[in-house]
Parts: C-alpha cells; sequence; structure tokens
C-alpha cells in the first residue's frame, strides 16, 4: 500500500489534476492511508522514519510517503528509480538511461532536485556504504526481494541522521521474521521488441530454537538489455559533432592563406571566388578534394555517420551510444536474529551485489599538430598551406578517429556489507536500546577500449614517411580510414579502480523520561563514529594521460578517508491534551553535534509541532536545520581533464557565443558579446567570421576535488495539514488529504558549476554578467586560444557554490470506494507537486537564476547533467479489486518547461518541453495463497520523449521521459 502524507498545490490547477487523474497501479494506487488514532493505533511501539523515538502511532510531523513492495511490481524495470521517480517529490539523477562514465550503471534518485548526494538512503535505518563518484548510495546495494516498505520524508533530517540529509531521506525496510520459501520472476520487453528485462528472485527462511530465532536468505538475479540511440527516431542523431572523421584543417588567425588561394582551389570544383573564405575549416573528400564542413560546399557526401544539419556536415558522435545501458546483477542477502535473554536479542546481516555495466561512444577526437612535411597532405591543401605567410609552420587539424573504433566502457562492480548488533527492550523506561557495527566496501573496476595512444600517434604524424615504417601503409590523418595495421597499433585500454569503505559504529536508546499532565515525555540518546574512505588507483596510460578519447586521464592515484564522531539526541514533548480544538498538541526536539576530523564542528537541529485539532484534523509543521560536509569524492577526486558540452553550434542560447550564428552574436547586446569575445582572445582578423561547429569543447576542460571545501547547511520550514473525515456512509471510506508547504534554503553549496552553465553566464545570461566583464566570476574559468579563438581553458571544479532556494506545494489525496457486497472496491489516489521557486545563487553576491520551470543543463544540476524542473508533477491511481482480481490505471502529468538557455531571454527561440501526460495499465490474479499473476502495459499510448534546445544525450532527458515507449511485462510469485 502507497501511503502519501506530502505536499502539493491548493489552486484550482492542483485540484483538476487530482480530478481528471485518478488513474493508476495496484501498488500505488492503495494512496493516502489515514493518520491512525489511539483506537487504532498499533500494539507495538513503531519507529517513524525521521524520528528516533517510538510511538503508538503512525503519525509523522514531517511529510511522510510510505511505498508497499508491490510497487516494485507495477513497471518492467529492473532498478528502484523508475518506481521512485514516479513520485512528485522524487526527481531522477542516475539511471537506466545514463550514457556516462561516470555513472557505470550506477542508480540513484534525489529528492527536491537538489541531487542525489543529498539525499540519504538508509536500509533499516542505517546508513549504506556510498556507491557514486557523487557519495550517494546506489541502489542496487538494495536486496528488492526483501523490501517490506520504502518510507520517503522530504525536509531536512540531519538531526536525526547526519550528514546528507539536506532534502530528505529513503528509507528501506526489510522484512522481519520471514518464513517459508517464496519465489518470484518477471521479464519485459518493448513493443518494437528491445529492451529485454527480467529477474528472478528466491527468498527463503524460517524460525528455529523454539522460535527464539528467525533467520532469511535472499538470492536476487536481474538483466536489462540495452537499446541504441539509433533504434529510434528522436534519439538516432545525437549530439551532432564538428570533429569528423576525415579530419578538419582548422586555421590559425595569425597565419591564415591567402584569399586568392582558396579561391582558386575551390574555383578548381567549380565554386564561384568568395564563397570559402580563408579563415574557413577545410575537410577532405574520399578523392581528397576540400569541402567546407560549416557551409557544406563541395562535400560530397562520403563518410558513415554523418548528418546534414542545414549546411553544415557533421559527424552523428552519440548514435552508437545507449538510449538504455545494459545491466546484469547478482544479489545475496542474509540476516538473522536470536532471542539470547528476555528482551535481549543479537543479530547478523550481510549483503553481497555484483553487477556489470557496458557504456558505448562514438570514436575519440583531438587537435593534432601536424607538420607541412608530412606525406598524406592533400594536394589542394598543400597548395592552401603554400599561400600562408609562413607556409612551413605546422597546422592544426581536428580528427575524430573512427579507424581506432567505437569507445567502450565496462564496468564491474562488487559491493559487500557486514553488521552485527546487539538489541533489547528497557521496561523501566518503556524503551528500548541498539547498539550495532557495520563494515560496507563498493568496488567499481572499470576498462576503457579504443582509446588512442597519444604518443604512438605523435611519432606516427611527425615521421618523415608518414609512419609506413612502424606499421604498413603509414597513418593518413586525412582520410578516413587512416591504415589498418596503424589503427592496430594505436588502439588501447585503461584500467582504473575505484573503491569506497565505510565503517561505522553507533549506539542509542530510547524510551519515557517522565510523565506529566499531557502524557509521557519520551526521548532517544545516542552516538556514533563513522569512517568513510576514497581509493582510486588508475593505470599507467591514466596517470600519463596520453591516451586520447578517455575521459579523466592524466590524473594520478589518490586516497583519503573523513571520519566524524557524533552524538545526538531527541525529545517528545506532549504540551497539550483534550482541550476544546485541542485533541493533542506535541513538540519534537532534535540536536546533533557532529566532529569532522577535517571539517571541523557542525550542529543540526529541528523543532517540529503537531496539533491534532479533532480527531479528523492535524495541522503540523516544523523548522529544521541539516548539514552536509564534503564527502570523500568532493574533497579527494583529482583534477582531471573533461571535454564539457555546451550545446548545438547555432542553436538559441547554445554553443560558443562567439560563433557568428549564435543569439549572443545576432542579439541586442552582439555589440557587447563581440567586444568580450576580443577581450577574451578570438583575434581580430576571424571575429567576424569565427564559428565553431562542436557541441562539446574539444580540450580544456578541467574538472576534479576540493580539500578545502566547508560543510554546506539548510533551513527548511514546513507547515501543513492532514484531513482524515470519518464519513457516515460506509461507501467512502479511509479519506485522507493532505496539504503541505516547504521551504528549503542551502548555503554554501557543494557542487561544480556545468561549462555550459559557465560560457552562458560568462556572456550574460539570466544578467549574470550585464557588465559583459572580462573579469567576471564565470569569465575567469574561461581561456581561448589566440590562434583560433576556440575555448581551450574551462574550469569547473568542486566549490561552496552561493546558495541554492525552493519552495512549493504538495498535495495528495486518497480513499476507497465500496461498491457493496461482491462488487468489490476502488482504490483512489493522487499527489501533485507545485514547484514555486527554484533558485540558484552561485556565488556570493551574485544574481540569482530561477530555475522553475525549465529544463537543461544547468548550475542547478550536477557535474554537466541535465536538471529539471516542471512547476507541475502529478501522479494518480485508480484500482478496481474484487477477491483474487484486480485492475489498475496509473496517470502521470508533467508539466511544460523552457530551456535552462531562455531564462531571461525576451522572445527566445529555444525550444522546451510541452506538457506530458502518461498512463500505464496492469492486471493481477491471485490463483491462491500461493500463486499470483500479474501482467502489465507501461506508457499505454507509447507517447515518445520530446527533444528540447539544450539536451544532454539521446535528445532527451531520459530520467523525466520515457524514451523505450510502450512496454509490457508479466511475472509471477509462487509461495511455498
Amino acid at each position: 500500500m502507497l501511503t502519501v502524507r506530502g505536499t502539493s498545490s491548493v489552486r484550482l490547477r492542483c485540484w483538476l489534476l487530482l480530478g481528471s487523474a485518478m488513474l493508476g497501479s495496484p501498488a500505488l494506487a492503495q494512496g493516502v492511508s489515514p493518520v491512525p488514532d489511539a483506537a487504532s493505533a498499533p500494539a507495538e511501539d513503531i519507529v517513524v522514519t525521521g524520528s528516533r523515538i517510538a510511538r503508538k502511532d503512525l503519525t509523522s510531523s514531517s511529510p511522510l510517503v510510505a511505498i508497499a513492495p508491490s510497487a516494485l511490481k507495477t513497471n518492467a524495470s529492473v532498478t528502484l528509480d523508475d518506481t521512485l521517480t514516479r513520485l512528485p517529490q522524487v526527481t531522477p539523477s542516475y539511471g537506466s538511461g545514463s550514457n556516462d562514465t561516470s555513472t557505470g550503471g550506477t542508480t540513484t534518485v534525489a529528492l527536491r532536485g537538489l541531487g542525489a548526494q543529498r539525499t540519504l538512503v538508509l536500509l533499516n535505518g542505517r546508513r549504506l556504504t556510498a556507491g557514486t563518484y557523487t557519495g550517494a548510495v546506489d541502489l542496487n546495494m538494495i536486496p528488492t526481494a526483501l523490501i517490506e516498505s520504502i518510507e520517503v520524508i522530504t525536509g531536512g533530517a540531519s538531526a536525526a541522521y547526519g550528514s546528507d540529509a539536506i532534502a530528505g531521506v529513503i528509507n528501506f525496510r526489510l522484512k522481519k521474521n520471514f518464513e517459508g520459501v517464496q519465489l518470484d520472476g518477471q521479464t519485459g520487453i518493448t513493443s518494437r521488441g528491445d529492451g529485454f528485462t527480467s529477474s528472478l528472485s528466491l527468498t527463503a527462511g524460517g524460525n528455529f530454537a523454539d522460535d527464539r530465532g528467525n533467520a532469511v536468505l535472499s538470492v536476487d538475479y536481474a538483466k536489462r538489455r540495452g537499446v541504441s540511440n539509433r533504434s529510434r527516431a528522436f534519439s538516432r542523431i545525437s549530439r551532432p559533432s564538428g570533429a569528423l572523421p576525415f579530419g578538419v584543417y582548422v586555421p590559425s588567425a595569425l597565419n591564415l592563406p591567402a584569399a586568392g588561394a582558396v579561391d582558386g582551389v575551390f574555383a578548381g570544383y567549380g565554386v564561384a571566388p568568395g564563397s570559402v573564405g580563408p579563415n574557413s575549416n577545410l575537410s577532405f573528400n574520399a578523392n581528397g578534394s576540400l569541402f567546407a564542413p560549416t557551409s557544406g560546399i563541395n562535400y560530397d557526401g562520403s563518410g558513415q555517420d554523418i548528418v546534414r544539419l542545414g549546411n553544415g556536415v557533421f559527424y552523428n558522435s552519440t548514435g552508437v551510444s545507449g538510449l538504455t545501458i545494459p545491466l546484469e546483477r547478482f544479489g545475496l542477502f542474509g540476516r538473522a536474529e536470536y532471542e539470547v535473554a528476555d528482551d535481549i536479542n543479537v543479530y547478523a546481516e550481510g549483503g553481497y551485489q555484483h553487477f556489470t555495466s557496458s557504456l558505448v561512444f562514438g570514436p575519440g577526437f583531438n587537435t593534432l599538430t601536424v607538420p607541412t612535411t608530412n606525406p598524406f597532405i592533400p594536394d589542394d591543401l598543400r597548395t592552401v598551406l603554400a599561400s600562408r605567410p609562413n607556409p612551413n609552420a605546422s597546422f592544426s587539424v581536428l580528427r575524430r578517429y573512427a579507424d581506432v573504433g567505437q569507445r567502450t566502457a565496462d564496468f564491474t562492480t562488487n559491493s559487500y556489507r557486514l553488521l552485527a548488533g546487539v538489541t533489547g527492550r528497557i521496561e523501566a523506561i518503556d524503551g528500548t536500546f541498539d547498539v550495532f557495527a557495520s563494515r560496507g566496501e563498493q568496488t567499481v573496476d572499470r576498462r576503457d577500449h579504443n582509446g588512442v595512444n597519444l604518443t604512438t600517434l605523435n611519432a606516427l604524424i611527425n615521421a618523415a614517411d608518414g609512419g609506413a615504417s612502424q606499421c604498413a601503409g603509414g597513418y593518413d590523418p586525412f582520410a578516413l580510414n587512416g591504415g589498418a595495421a596503424c589503427a592496430t597499433l594505436l588502439r588501447s585500454t585503461t584500467i582504473r579502480n575505484t573503491k569506497f569503505k565505510q565503517n561505522y559504529v553507533e549506539a542509542n536508546v530510547q524510551g519515557r523520561l517522565f510523565s506529566w499532565w499531557a502524557g509521557d515525555v519520551r526521548f532517544a540518546l545516542g552516538a556514533d563514529r563513522r569512517s568513510d574512505s576514497y581509493d582510486f588507483q588508475p593505470d599507467t596510460g591514466v596517470r600519463t594521460g596520453q591516451i586520447l578519447g578517455i575521459e579523466g586521464v592524466g590524473v594520478p592515484a589518490v586516497n583519503g578517508s573523513v571520519t566524524v564522531k557524533e552524538v545526538f539526541g531527541e525529545l517528545l514533548v506532549p504540551i497539550l491534551r483534550d482541550l476544546p480544538l485541542v485533541k493533542a498538541f506535541d513538540v519534537t526536539l532534535g540536536y546533533r553535534y557532529s566532529d569532522y576530523d577535517l571539517s571541523g564542528g557542525v550542529d543540526a537541529y529541528r523543532i517540529e509541532g503537531d496539533w491534532r485539532v479533532i480527531d479528523a484534523l492535524r495541522i503540523r509543521g516544523g523548522f529544521s536545520r541539516a548539514v552536509r560536509a564534503p564527502n570523500v569524492s568532493e574533497l579527494f577526486t583529482p583534477q582531471s581533464p573533461l571535454t564539457p558540452i555546451i550545446g548545438a553550434p547555432g542553436a538559441p542560447g547554445q554553443g560558443d557565443p562567439c560563433d557568428v550564428r549564435s543569439a549572443y552574436r545576432t542579439g541586442a547586446n552582439a555589440a557587447q558579446v563581440r567586444a568580450l569575445c576580443l577581450a577574451q582572445g578570438v583575434p581580430g582578423q576571424i571575429i567576424d567570421s569565427y564559428t565553431f561547429n562542436n557541441t562539446q569543447l574539444v580540450d580544456g576542460g578541467i574538472t576534479g576535488g576540493n580539500p578545502k571545501l566547508k560543510p554546506e547547511s539548510a533551513n527548511t520550514y514546513t507547515i501543513g495539514a492532514v484531513l482524515t473525515p470519518r464519513l457516515p456512509s460506509s461507501i467512502l471510506s479511509n479519506l485522507s488529504l493532505s496539504v503541505d508547504y516547504y521551504s528549503i534554503d542551502l548555503k554554501k553549496a557543494i557542487g561544480a558549476i556545468p561549462g555550459a552553465a559557465i560560457v552562458q553566464q560568462c556572456y550574460n545570461l539570466g544578467g549574470a554578467n550585464a557588465g559583459y566583464a572580462t573579469d567576471n566570476v564565470y569569465c575567469s574559468a574561461i581561456g581561448r586560444s589566440d590562434q583560433t579563438g576556440q575555448i581551450n581553458r574551462l574550469e569547473s571544479f568542486n566549490v561552496n557554490l552561493g546558495r541554492i532556494k525552493t519552495s512549493g506545494i504538495d498535495v495528495s489525496l486518497g480513499g476507497t470506494i465500496r461498491l457493496g457486497d461482491d462488487a468489490g472496491a476502488i482504490d483512489l489516489s493522487g499527489t501533485v507537486n507545485w514547484t514555486e521557486k527554484y533558485a540558484v545563487t552561485n556565488f556570493p553576491g551574485a544574481r540569482p537564476m530561477d530555475l522553475a520551470g525549465s529544463i537543461g543543463s544547468s548550475a542547478g544540476s550536477n557535474a554537466g547533467t541535465p536538471a529539471a524542473f516542471p512547476e507541475w508533477r502529478a501522479q494518480a491511481n485508480l484500482t478496481y479489486r474484487n477477491g483474487p482480481f484486480q485492475v489498475g490505471v496509473q496517470y502521470r502529468y508533467i508539466d511544460k518547461m523552457i530551456d535552462v538557455s531562455a531564462i531571461g531571454i525576451p522572445n527566445s527561440t529555444a525550444i522546451g518541453t510541452p506538457a506530458y501526460h502518461y498512463v500505464d495499465l496492469n492486471t493481477q490474479l491471485k490463483i491462491d495463497e500461493r500463486l499470483t499473476f500479474r501482467l502489465g502495459v507501461t506508457n499505454l499510448t507509447d507517447k515518445q520523449p520530446p527533444v528540447y534546445t539544450s539536451f544532454y544525450q539521446s535528445n532527451t532527458y531520459p530520467g523525466v521521459y520515457d524514451v523505450l515507449g510502450r512496454s509490457f511485462y508479466a511475472g509471477a510469485t509462487v509461495k511455498f
């Protein structure tokens, strides 16, 4: 059952969405459950996520969502992110569509759009080892077959759980005292016959020693086949690049060829004089003749994966990449608990996960420096070169190494976690204690194939015989196939190993402090010590940086650790009881002090109030101060080169702003942009004809960790109400409505501003550089070549940024309609989120940029990945059930968004995304107590995702939109 105590909007649009969207899946359709009163309270004390104090009911002062394990069986996915991101409060991070070398097949999610590193993931209320470079937990570590429920609490929870709980907590609770054997299997496929998924799990458990102990063991296997960008029309041409496989001559502004020589060569092709300028890039047809890739003049159409966009000639650089990436996973989890004495139990658990994943990319590329003595220079190019003021000077050739082959990155991840402890009751205080220790480790082995050995490449290029003495035929950098023998010599594989470790010890106690007129004053106290370490070990090829086409090379081995010691406490104080309009009023106080060996001491605290006006109405709210210390990856990741994406040339707000085709050079402030381009280094000789025909920089990008980072902090305010009326009619029951407002103010946010955002804001996107000054903080991170004008330095390190402020409203509604004897019942639920604001201030004193209602790579995203902040998101569910049969419909809504490059630009032509509606169907048939079948269809209408201007990969955002189209799944559960 999904229990949603969340937050959403009170406007008419919110009610229309809820009213029109009562469609849903069985697991999610149970909706919002009523808050239990004293009469219906559970017999056992319950510890609700977000608090350390056990209580007699399931109420929470913070917005809380609880998802039943059956929700995981309502789609064909084999990873948890696809289920969690259906909730409006959850935003995607890395998942099945993340074809990015920084992910390696990992799965993460985030709350409130604040990044996975600010969402704390717990297993049975306890921390897990980091599994990604951001410090976030990889959800592949969770034993899915044993999940009892998933609890999601939004808002700061650092006082209860420590660092990382800035945006909230996702707590996976596992089944206890499992008895019997359960086998579950599922398979899925798209309507196009690809995207095959399968999963199988076997769980067995039982009691022993006269029921004083229980043990359970679960084994699971899952597989997902990848789908290529080429398999869908919207992603077939993805991230076009000006780095062509035949090479591109890039003239130096300080040594331009003579216009007459260029005209003379092209006149031989029948091209009118002046059609191709002396500063134009030139590429090579199969017969050695020249063509202008920017305009397409004299291009003969040769080459594979070459596309024409407008008049330009581009390489389809990510057509081979994964729309979804393949994954194969094996998991093992065991737990045992034994009562050694009355009210004292010892327990131990252990888990192991092994998974592999592969990513595919287009061939690598770089800018070569070629001497004029190279024997493979085409005759027509030699004529052009000879007309330069310095005819014997070396020249630049931008080349993509298609002859070496597509790049692949294979990831093998192994993780384990061991935990043991003792827990028991303390009758004197009606409380409990728990002492435990855990150790976890995740190791990622990454192997990159088809890199290019730069040492060998330069030797071939500079050899007088073109490398013929080193490999048969030599290497021709001006041909589509430079030479098969030389390509074999150039081809290289690199290996790197990354290891995350965590040692964690905690002791806590909770119970009754004393009693007074309004009830028991209860407390929780505890202390813990946690050490997280990071170890990065690259091979020689990675360390020396001599392998081209592999991101993150030229970096040394590095390791580091962070240790924190903490004490924490919580107090639940009942203030009033059984008064007019005050059925109950409670206050909860929490405090945690954390002493980091690198960052020093920080405080986290909270105060929350819960006012039950009458049985059917509760008003809740509070304030919390949460902290997050920099994690080991943010501190110690070595500085390394990268090729930042800056967007499509000529697209509105995208590409190099100095490109004469860009909106910056043709807009109202074109004169200021031109002056800034000149000041940054674009040579005056080419300033009015400069073009950059690529979606990403060729080189010069730098990123990495920062050991000087300070902790970030966030103040969160929430206020809301929960209505659970008891209706006289038995037809409509379990009715519940919650409305919550939230406001999060994050200061000193840790992050790296994406390259595209740095470039765009240097040129005054959103008013970030109104004076077009070269010493602007964004412009200071950019450098340009004084010969070509191209960006050759773009720094994007982890820093403490200025501020992120987000606020909004959630509304959740649910209930059951009983249709009478033998007629069944209908379960209804819906949740809507309205994002009022998501304002990012990158540096203190800078102008904030409100990203609410936008999509695209921005300063509010992480490491250049896309971000989406729709103003409205909704999901709603309807399930009809009657005896052993049920059928459900789920509806999801994603609001329209403008492209992030259009923020603050009136009449921008940048393409955003329209509003999207998805509908899923599912059925379930319970044959008997032992056997249950299920079938379903996701994306019933086969809705294709939108394409927007500042796309990141696949021309869309795979985390937000369904990229596979209509999919089918079938599964069964057998119990013995």
